[in-house]
């Protein structure tokens, strides 16, 4: 009898998101390693940035979404029904393993109310919600609705949990109440990716390049960037800048004009290598609730980091021996400040040369993930 999983997904190839890139993955390798037949429901829209093209792959079913604007009360009952209609058509594979991602958001709540105990499900947490919308300020914790969503969210346990890492797990099972059997899958774990040989245009050898390449939006904290604009030495060290999101404006306009700043659109995954040191920030209310992906990237490609949040946070359990240390205080740009001007570039290679190890480790979780994941099939 052929071993099947649905996956549900808002974002899913070609679309050029790094969730709906993880999924295709971990589609891929079942079906090649473990022939298990694979089907993804998910929303048929686009995305602005986030990953690479791919092809999907496994049978694909796309959901029509009402609404792709950027209304927040219009996005908020888009995700409720987005979430709806996916759980619903999922019941219709309800003999098949689900694994239900946090994407979009209110996916898991409508999980835990239609699946109830009878169905076998895994709970793939990506960004957490609702608990996002009170770290985004769009809701009070006090409120009554999101009170009950937020305990009709984690009424119904799963069979098993996938989460970004170990703290992230922690903080579910503290939320479900219940010590959930867990897999940890970071999100942006490749096991190729090429390197290009040839320089971007704005690459110069005898300078020490910092970067931030990606989403800048309610998660993250902007002071970080602006602290290392502010300390560059424009004589030994650059920051390059591929930013979008809600926040990416406010950098944009700061970032105007000062020397060392390179402004691009985007900065392709293969020429990563040519920065040394990634910006990576987390606000410590978005703790758990969220682990950026462009750590694991950076990690990945031999970078190093400059981390901003909290020392709890994955990103920095994770990765702490291959990054620099900012709290999150209202010293920010001074910290930022004191490590730049005390930086070398042998302190920036030492830390570089920790994550051979690092991507060894990573790519160990997601073999192990999937091969666990394939024996609950």
């Amino acid at each position: 009898m052929t071993k099947k999983i649905t996956f549900l997904t808002r974002h899913y190839p070609p679309n050029p998101n790094i969730n709906g890139e993880s999924v295709r993955d971990m589609v891929k390798y079942l079906e090649e390693e473990f022939q298990i037949e694979s089907r993804v429901i998910c929303i048929d829209r686009k995305a602005e940035g986030g990953g690479a093209n791919r092809q999907p792959a496994g049978e694909v079913l796309r959901l029509k979404t009402p609404y792709q604007g950027e209304n927040a009360l219009l996005r908020f009952f888009t995700f409720l029904y987005d979430g709806f209609i996916l759980t619903k058509k999922a019941l219709q594979y309800k003999d098949t393993l689900i694994i239900c991602t946090t994407s979009p958001p209110l996916l898991p709540f409508w999980a835990s109310l239609m699946f109830g105990k009878k169905i076998q499900w895994a709970l793939w947490s990506l960004d957490l919600f609702p608990e996002g919308f009170y770290a985004t300020g769009m809701i009070r914790k006090e409120n009554l609705f999101y009170k009950w969503v937020l305990k009709r969210t984690y009424k119904n346990k799963p069979n098993f949990l996938i989460a970004l890492g170990e703290e992230q797990a922690k903080h579910l099972q503290s939320v479900y109440k219940a010590k959930v059997p867990y897999e940890l899958l970071p999100c942006g774990v490749f096991f190729y990716q090429n390197k290009s040989e040839t320089p971007p245009d704005w690459y110069e050898s005898d300078k020490l390049y910092f970067g931030y390449c990606g989403n800048i939006n309610d998660a993250h904290n902007p002071e970080i960037i602006k602290g290392v604009i502010d300390a560059l030495d424009p004589a030994k060290h650059r920051i390059v800048l591929a930013l979008y999101g809600n926040k990416a404006a406010e950098v944009k306009a700061y970032a105007e004009g000062k020397a060392g700043v390179i402004l691009v659109d985007r900065v392709p995954r293969e020429q990563l290598h040519f920065i040394d040191i990634h910006i990576v920030t987390l606000l410590k209310k978005w703790t758990h609730i969220a682990v950026p992906s462009k750590a694991v990237s950076a990690i990945f490609m031999g970078g190093s980091l400059l981390f901003c949040g909290s020392e709890q946070s994955d990103n920095w359990q994770m990765f702490k021996e291959a990054g620099w240390f900012v709290e999150e205080n209202d010293q920010i740009k001074a910290q930022v400040k004191s490590i730049i001007k005390s930086i070398t570039k042998e302190e920036v290679e030492h830390r570089k040369a920790k994550t051979p190890a690092l991507v060894q480790k990573l790519q160990n979780y997601v073999l192990e993930t999937y091969k666990n994941i394939a024996n609950q099939v």
